[in-house]
């Protein structure tokens, strides 16, 4: 059984980046990180056996889309904040689209590019069938490339 100190440690920055691309807001990702992790700490003895860093995914995306629809449900505006973490041109073009697509397509992409997980891993982290995680996937890439296309138009201008 793994210790949790040794799985704070090899979790916690890819799982910050993780909530990053999930709520595009550093300071968000920064909270929702730490809550997942701290749960985590909490239910150590009944998760270290299986795979805690599924659970503490599976955590991060739920709190992140709790904040998602607690904002929307407020009226507040959920899109991605003005160049709130520093990028290279190209990468906050990326993060501005991502920003656009829904969250759900969001955390496909981002678990299944970013983090490298298959499939049946997204899946399992967002609670959704395989078929699901493939029209995410699918949308959000036709989304995306639609979104940095018109971008590249607008530069070219």
């Amino acid at each position: 059984m793994m210790e949790y100190g040794d799985f704070y440690r090899s979790q916690h920055d890819v799982l910050l980046r993780l909530c990053f691309l999930a709520t595009l807001d550093r300071s968000e990702a920064a909270d929702v990180a730490q809550e997942a992790l701290t749960r985590a700490w909490e239910r150590w003895d009944q998760i270290a056996d299986t795979d805690p860093a599924a659970w503490v995914r599976t955590v991060a995306l739920n709190l992140s889309r709790s904040r998602w629809r607690r904002l929307r449900r407020h009226g507040a505006d959920v899109a991605v904040p003005e160049r709130s973490v520093p990028f290279a041109a190209a990468d906050q073009d990326l993060i501005d689209a991502l920003g656009r697509l829904s969250p759900r397509q969001r955390e496909a992409v981002v678990l299944f590019y970013w983090l490298d997980l298959d499939v049946a891993g997204c899946a399992e982290a967002m609670g959704v069938s395989a078929g699901g995680i493939k029209q995410h996937l699918s949308r959000a890439r036709g989304a995306l490339a639609a979104l940095l296309a018109a971008r590249d138009e607008e530069v070219s201008r």
